[in-house]
This record gives structure tokens, sequence and C-alpha cells, in this order.
């Protein structure tokens, strides 16, 4: 089988990536190792989509992201929150809503799309990749395409094509999370900042163990009317088997206690563990080693590059490295900053390109532009960009700013 475009990973920036080559006239195969679409918003429930907004609550991620957006709209499932860490807009998700919208966008555009299916080898020049090898239930095959793009979170295309990557020490990554889902708490239930504390303070205290988090994002999620918690904190080295292993196992033995520790909670008493996970939320393994890195002295100043912009992040610096505590570093003006092209491209292979939390940027940046909404944003410029290519279109960023902007890319 030979396409123009191969896409690895169907989560936000992997869908992203696959409709906008697709508009652009590309064919395009997306490769996705579960059973369905959404990535880690639906595989690890961490049923929020961070990013699409500024920290002034203004839109920065429209195009593909938009049309996913309408999606909820047309349902009736479009529901948005004020979190209490950092007042950020976020969007809230049901996971089969998200399912479905998601399968849709990439059927109405033509994608070809390839489930329970992963990459196991790359073929081809160094420089110029010609083909990856699948593998699904017990057999293999062959796809051959023009270009490229790893939206696989962990790089498994990337390090399969021998691109360069790099990987922070495990103690210097973002935490890993196990998402907790509690259902039968009461409509009027305390959900606060400062009841979560206090339970978990109490429930230390009278008992030998160590929770590693006091506090973190506590949200009712539409449609079920459950509660979603993220304070299993993580901070194994999940490019391991061992170490993913041993964090999937501590994080669900640590589930049943926080479990009694918010049954304290007024509103609580009732509740039960309705999910965990069902897989770890990896926030931070794999980066690519791109043309251009984006820095946190970039996101922090808000930096605009008119001739370089492919996207746009929003989102605050967002640091889970610390165990036990998340810190905040500001946008300027609650604003935004330009992502540019490079930071989506291989430095040595020419026809791929990564999107989503393999963007090339260092530790700050990263903690920004790392979050789903901005993925979707990363992910549509690189399936331009792939399309492009693989169109034989000269290389010429200009236009692929113009294809964005024609596809309704907020640049």
């Amino acid at each position: 089988m030979t396409v123009d475009v191969v896409v690895a990973g169907g989560g936000a920036a992997g869908v992203a990536a696959a409709v906008g080559a697709a508009r652009t006239g590309a064919r395009v195969r997306l490769l996705e190792r579960h059973g369905f679409l959404g990535g880690t918003a639906i595989a690890a429930s961490v049923l929020t989509y961070c990013g699409f907004f500024d920290e002034r609550h203004r839109p920065v991620v429209a195009g593909v992201g938009r049309q996913f957006l309408e999606y909820l709209e047309r349902t009736g499932s479009y529901r948005t929150r004020i979190t209490q860490e950092s007042g950020n807009k976020v969007v809230l998700l049901d996971p089969e809503t998200t399912k479905a919208a998601l399968d849709d966008l990439l059927l109405d555009h033509g994608v070809e799309l390839a489930l329970h299916t992963t990459v196991v080898g790359v073929h081809g020049p160094d420089e110029r990749p010609a083909a990856v090898t699948t593998f699904h239930a017990g057999t293999h095959e062959t796809v051959g395409a023009r270009a490229f793009v790893d939206c696989t979170g962990d790089g498994a295309l990337l390090v399969a094509a021998g691109a360069p990557v790099r990987v922070e020490p495990p103690e210097r990554r973002q935490a890993s999370t196990l998402v907790l889902r509690f259902g039968g708490v009461a409509p009027d239930a305390d959900l606060s900042t400062a009841a979560l504390r206090q339970a978990v303070t109490d429930y230390r205290g009278c008992h030998d163990v160590e929770l590693p988090r006091d506090h973190g994002s506590v949200v009712r999620l539409p449609v079920s009317g459950e509660v979603m918690v993220l304070t299993v904190d993580q901070h194994e080295d999940v490019l391991t088997v061992e170490g993913r292993t041993r964090a999937e196992i501590a994080g669900r033995r640590l589930a049943a206690h926080y479990l009694r520790a918010v049954r304290a909670i007024p509103g609580w008493r009732d509740c039960f563990l309705a999910a965990t996970g069902p897989e770890i939320g990896v926030r931070e393994t794999r980066h690519l080693v791109g043309r251009e890195q984006l820095t946190g002295a970039d996101a922090a100043a808000g930096r605009r590059r008119p001739d370089e912009v492919v996207a746009r992040g929003g989102w605050p610096m967002e640091d889970h490295a610390v165990p036990g505590a998340t810190s905040y570093g500001r946008i300027r003006d609650g604003g935004w900053y330009d992502i540019p092209l490079g930071s989506l491209r291989s430095r040595d292979r020419a026809n791929v390109w990564a999107a989503g939390r393999l963007v090339d940027a260092d530790p700050a940046a990263f903690s920004s532009v790392r979050v789903m909404g901005t993925a979707f944003a990363t992910g549509h410029a690189a399936g331009v960009a792939a399309a492009l290519q693989a169109a034989g279109e000269p290389d010429d960023r200009r236009v692929v700013q113009e294809v964005l902007r024609a596809q309704g890319a907020l640049l």
C-alpha cells in the first residue's frame, strides 16, 4: 500500500494532522494503537482539553480543533470550565461523545484509519524514509508514503526512523498521573481545593501511607456527572517497561486510599471509584530534535514570529516536575506565543514531522506547548506541511501559512 502521508497516533495532534493533510489534498493513513481515537484524553481519562484559550479566555486554536468543538456544539455537549488552579478556561469532555466526534472528523475527510495498529519499523534512506512497517493482530503490513507525521507522544515513529530525539532525565520530567473518576458524588458536593487538602491531610494523619498530592484538578464531567480527580502522580521512568508497570500498579493502590480519604468531604460519603485511567496519563517522554527549539523565554514573552508561525500556544507553563506540587509560569499580557514550523520538523529526516507533546521545546516551553488543545494546532500545521511536501510543493513556510489560514487556523 502507498499513500501520500502516514500519521502515527490518533490523539488530538494525530487527528488534526490527518484532517489537515487530507484537506490539503493528500491521501492519508492514520495508525492508532488503541481501538479508538482520542489518545491520552480517552485512554487515560484526561477528559479536559487545555489550550484552546489564552489566559484571558480568548480563542487561540481554531482550524481542525474548531471543527471538533462545533461537533460538540451540534450535539449539545459543549461545556467549558474555569480551573481553580490557574484560572484558565478548559473544554470538558465526555469520552463517548469525543470518540464519536473524532471518528466523524476522519471519516468525513476521507482519512484511511487503521486502529489497533502500531509502527514497528521504518524503511528507506536515512535522510528520507519511504515506508513504515505496521503490526496488527500478529500480522505485518508495509505502507509507503512521501511524508510522515509522528503524533504518538512517545516518538515511536521517530525512534524507528533513527531520527534524533532528546530525553530528559527521569527526575526532571513532568510527572505521569493516574486519573481517578468517582461516581456517586452528590450534586451539591464540595469540590474545592481546600476540602480536598483537608481530607487528604486528615487521612495522612490517621494512616501510615504517603499520598503523593493533597490537591489537584477536581472536575465534574458532562453527561456522566462523574468527578475527575488528578492527584495520583508518579515519577517513574515510564520509558522503561519496569518503570511504567510500577507506576500503573502503584497508582491503582493509591487510588483505594484516595477513595477512603475523599469520603470525608461533604457530599462524597457515598462515592465509589468508577474508573482509574484505564492507563496512566503520561506527560513527557521523548522530544523531537527539530530545526528550531521553542524556549521558555519565547513563551513567557509572548514572542510573535509572523514569518515563521504555524500555530499559537496560550496555556501557561504548567510544571509538574516537582513531586506533590504544580507551578505556573505566565505568558506576557495573558496572551499567546507563536510556534514556528521548525519546531515540528526533524533536524535530519527531511520528510519526518512531529506534533503534540513531541514538539521541540525546552523544559519550560514544553510545560505549556504539551497540552491537547495546543496539540490540535501543532498537529494541523504538521499535517498541512507534510501534505504539501508529499505533493512536491516548494519548501516554503509561507505556503504552509496560506493553507492553514484557508483551513481556518489562527496564526
